[in-house]
């Protein structure tokens, strides 16, 4: 993103405050510093130079990166990126830079360590439908149905960590290198919302990119006899970064599997994880799980399913820590191990 796209963002928004109502760090902090609204005003005073970076990067940074302000903006405003690219900009260390991405890639780079020497199988699908594999799958070295139908590129990670922790240079990196492998697909597959999300923002054919559950929601499931989930209750958290078409799709796919009861929870309530933004704003990120703790309990679901590691992560700790621990799994392994057709 340019300069001139910057301005021409910050210039779009209208200030309606419908932001507002959908930020969970707002919901938390009652601080317009923190929401979409109130870091557009802050830019456009930097650009007429009233204000001075040191008092705008700050806020910048508590920003959770959720998109909901962007998804919810009459005017399309791309937040997101606009707040991304001006967080590289302002932040004057590049040291701090790489040690903040370093932090948050470092799980990853121990799961992949902790599992590079386990053996698994190898497939070889023959299918024109490219399997986006995002990197905690990778470094689980996870072996699923999805990398046994379709095909794996070896993409590069999605770029998300890097846009997020202020990294332009090597988001642009892997972006460009995935564009080139994406171009040889017929079609992309994700089991990630913040993997499709994020590659849907920079590459040209989004009617290329498809969830995962599009392939099988048509499809007639049911319960395996042998499951500890047979005739409980399952609901599903919406990834923050995943669209309401691809969760409508999923709701409607749970909802015909036989032998399960789906209860919806609220689909605007965030996780709180945001990555390893709970390393960084640890209060916050605290209060956001607490509340989607105590949304989850009104359900009284046996087990909780979602489609972004993060959100699998940040599921678990909220449950461990607030309002009883109740099992929490990605929807591809639910579908892999618990479902017959």
């Amino acid at each position: 993103m340019i300069e001139k796209e910057i301005k021409n963002n910050i210039d779009k928004c209208s200030r309606c405050a419908l932001c507002l109502q959908n930020c969970p760090v707002y919901n938390i902090t009652k601080d317009d510093n923190n929401t979409a609204r109130g870091l557009i005003c802050k830019l456009t005073a930097y650009y007429k130079k009233i204000l001075n970076k040191k008092e705008i990067r700050k806020d910048l940074k508590v920003c959770l990166y959720c998109t909901k302000c962007e998804q919810n903006c009459p005017s399309k405003v791309e937040t997101t990126k606009v707040f991304a690219y001006k967080n590289a900009e302002l932040y004057p260390s590049k040291f701090s830079q790489r040690l903040f991405l370093a932090a948050k890639l470092l799980p990853i780079k121990i799961l992949y360590f902790i599992n590079f020497f386990k053996k698994h199988a190898k497939f070889t699908p023959n299918s024109e439908i490219v399997y986006f594999k995002g990197c905690v799958a990778k470094s689980q070295h996870k072996i699923t149905f999805l990398d046994k139908l379709f095909k794996n590129l070896n993409v590069s990670c999605c770029g998300l960590p890097y846009l997020a922790g202020g990294d332009l240079k090597n988001y642009e990196k892997v972006k460009r290198k995935n564009i080139q492998l994406l171009k040889r697909a017929n079609l992309v597959l994700f089991d990630c919302a913040s993997c499709k999300s994020t590659v849907e923002s920079y590459y040209f054919q989004k009617e290329k990119l498809v969830f995962f559950s599009e392939f099988f929601k048509k499809k007639k499931y049911k319960i395996k006899e042998n499951s500890r989930y047979k005739n409980k209750t399952i609901t599903f958290h919406k990834p923050c970064h995943m669209s309401q078409s691809d969760f409508l799709a999923i709701e409607q796919f749970l909802q015909s599997i036989k032998g399960i009861n789906y209860v919806p929870c609220d689909s605007n309530s965030c996780c709180g994880f945001g990555g390893s933004y709970f390393l960084f704003h640890p209060v916050i990120s605290a209060k956001i799980a607490q509340k989607k703790a105590e949304l989850i309990k009104k359900t009284n679901c046996d087990l909780i399913l979602s489609a972004c590691p993060s959100c699998v992560l940040g599921l678990r700790f909220s449950q461990l820590f607030y309002k009883g621990f109740k099992k929490t799994l990605e929807l591809r392994d639910f579908i892999d191990k618990e479902l017959t057709l």
